[in-house]
């Protein structure tokens, strides 16, 4: 969704709830991983490397939307502020304040939602960046082991490589 998309839906009756309800399933997508993550449920590498998919992808689904909200609020607040110093006659300290809190006031729920998006966005790069470590440790972890990757010692070429490399130990 870009700016001028994100813009229309608000403007129009639906408002910031209905953008909200659009990528919701985002939201829950992320929720649903950082619970995962939160009971260590997610320990082998091919949930982690979904995981990773999922989380990249409302990433990237919501952080266009942020950075839109941002410019829509700087772009209300100040438009709004220009409004009212248009309306004044002579302007005085005290109206400049007055003006200042008419303005936040008037992008309130832009300023709830915008907070919604990006620390979900901030939320689903911690969890990239947790599955990531953890993956990279499984790597190293199976490399010790002297297993491939997956961890599978099932294939032949694998089978074949551990015991050329483990001649010597004698299990009997």
């Amino acid at each position: 969704m870009n700016s001028r998309q994100v813009k229309e839906l608000i403007s129009s009756e639906k408002g910031v709830m209905e953008l909200y309800k659009i990528n919701q399933k985002y939201f829950d997508k992320i929720d649903v991983f950082a619970e995962e993550f939160t009971n260590s449920d997610l320990l082998d590498e091919y949930t982690l490397a979904h995981s990773m998919d999922v989380l990249s992808g409302c990433y990237a689904k919501l952080n266009p939307i942020a950075g839109a909200l941002e410019s829509l609020l700087a772009e209300t607040e100040h438009g709004t502020e220009c409004r009212e110093y248009a309306m004044l006659d002579t302007v005085k300290t005290t109206d400049t304040n007055i003006i200042k809190a008419k303005a936040r006031n008037s992008v309130k729920d832009i300023r709830n939602f915008l907070s919604d998006f990006s620390r979900y966005c901030q939320s689903a790069q911690s969890l990239v960046i947790t599955a990531q470590s953890r993956l990279k440790r499984l790597s190293v972890e199976s490399s010790l082991k002297r297993i491939d990757f997956k961890g599978e010692t099932s294939q032949p070429a694998v089978a074949e490589h551990q015991s050329n490399i483990n001649k010597d130990v004698n299990w009997g």
